[in-house]
């Protein structure tokens, strides 16, 4: 069972999700914090992220943050918090 979870602008905000924008070329780019990546994330989660990363990208330098967003899996909020927690450490 899948749990639908509605994150106003604000909650969005609390996520923290520019830090993925900030740091997404240089995890890309640099072998080390790429080899981590790799470790870190499976192949199928590396998928997902790269495609939160595209609306965060959107969000943060172009349309700024919606009112509102709905996660549709647990899994996938789980995801992005571990990725952030990711990308601010590396």
């Amino acid at each position: 069972m899948n749990l639908v979870m509605e994150f106003n602008r604000e909650e969005l905000n609390s996520l923290q999700f520019p830090i993925i924008v900030e740091n997404w070329e240089k995890v890309k780019e640099s072998g080390s914090k790429r080899r981590k990546w790799l470790a870190e994330f499976s192949e199928e989660e590396r998928k997902t992220l790269g495609e939160y990363y595209k609306r965060f990208h959107e969000w943060y330098l172009k349309k700024g943050t919606p009112e509102f967003y709905i996660f549709r899996k647990a899994e996938t909020l789980d995801l992005v918090k571990r990725a952030v927690h990711f990308f601010a450490t590396v």
